[in-house]
């Protein structure tokens, strides 16, 4: 077996997200452009603030070195905990967990889950049920560029700077 060039650390704001991650980056197409050069490790909160789950994510991190932290974050809190000013609190926390780079979810995982199924009006559990059934049909998604995106872009970062 290969030895993986770069880590990943890949945490979700719950245990039904993490579970999806898992899944999504088991897809074949998704190894493709990931296996070979990365390992990823997983963890998850459970609903929090955003705040929260960040100082959760970075603690769960903490003494380990990994080149890339994903973390998926709902939108939908943002909006609840600071209304309009929501957008503002983002960069806040952007900023303030600049090591983590952050997945935002709009509004939530389930809404982005029915995004790429095209699916309408099911339940939170149905949908996560489907998703994970239907995992396939997240290949090429919006969701999933945002995902792969940053993984491209640290690799090449990491090429460049000969890690």
């Amino acid at each position: 077996m290969r030895k993986q060039k770069y880590s990943g650390f890949i945490y979700g704001e719950g245990s039904g997200d993490k579970n999806f991650i898992v899944r999504l980056f088991e897809i074949p197409k998704f190894k493709f452009h990931t296996e070979k050069n990365w390992t990823f490790n997983y963890g998850n909160a459970s609903g929090s603030s955003v705040e929260t789950v960040l100082f959760k994510c970075r603690k769960a991190i903490l003494n380990r070195s990994y080149d890339l932290i994903l973390c998926f974050i709902d939108v939908d809190k943002l909006k609840q905990d600071f209304g309009k000013k929501w957008f503002i609190e983002q960069k806040k926390l952007e900023k303030k967990y600049s090591d983590i780079y952050i997945i935002w979810q709009y509004d939530n995982a389930e809404d982005e889950y029915k995004k790429a199924l095209s699916e309408d009006s099911k339940g939170k559990r149905k949908i996560n049920k489907l998703a994970k059934e239907k995992i396939n049909k997240f290949i090429n998604s919006e969701f999933w560029n945002r995902i792969l995106k940053p993984i491209k872009n640290k690799e090449i970062e990491l090429k460049k700077l000969n890690i």
